[in-house]
């Protein structure tokens, strides 16, 4: 593994946390301040949903369902109209998502290095994808059927409009995610990879 002064790991750490901060922060501002001006066919792309991808990924489960929590909680306050449905949809489809597209940690990656297990994992950018995605998708389903539930018929413009917004907040979170997670990761040289080679365990 790549060797860290611990004033380099301290800074790191530092700014991850402190780019965390920034994104719930001005992911949030903009969600509710710039994002209902852009409209594409009639729909608005959810930035937060993007963010969450994102954080999910590079930060792990844990502070993605956290992050989760805030968004749904801001949102929840911000629509009172639609009780508990972002209180509780942000913070559960973010932990649902989590289990399949969020990083393995350092000490994980070592033990089935270590036990010869071979375990594909999908490029980091493409699990961001992937994970927005999902998430929003699932926020479309469950938003259609609160609306079909409220006694509202249902129309192709409904089905239409979640289908585009599934498809732009992915696009969103194409164009996004690779800034977002330099800024995260730091420059390449900071990156910390393994490099050791595995220790093997066999039968004797």
């Amino acid at each position: 593994m790549q060797t860290m002064s611990p004033r380099v790991h301290q800074t790191g750490s530092l700014r991850r946390y402190l780019v965390l901060a920034l994104l719930v922060v001005f992911g949030y501002l903009m969600e509710v301040c710039l994002m209902p001006y852009i409209r594409i066919f009639g729909v608005t792309p959810n930035l937060l949903y993007v963010i969450i991808g994102i954080v999910t990924v590079a930060y792990g489960k844990l502070r993605a369902f956290w992050v989760g929590l805030c968004f749904g909680l801001l949102m929840e306050i911000m629509l009172p109209s639609v009780p508990y449905l972002h209180l509780l949809l942000y913070p559960v489809t973010t932990l649902f998502c989590s289990f399949a597209f969020a990083d393995k940690p350092l000490k994980t990656l070592e033990y089935e290095r270590a036990v010869n297990k071979k375990s594909k994992e999908l490029p980091a950018w493409l699990r961001t994808v992937l994970c927005t995605t999902l998430n929003i998708l699932v926020f479309e389903i469950v938003n259609v059927t609160y609306i079909y539930l409220g006694g509202s018929a249902l129309t192709f413009s409904h089905f239409l409009k979640a289908f585009w917004d599934v498809v732009l907040t992915s696009l969103l979170c194409l164009v996004l995610l690779f800034p977002i997670r330099r800024m995260i990761l730091g420059p390449k040289s900071d990156t910390r990879v393994l490099r050791s080679a595995p220790v093997v365990f066999s039968k004797s």
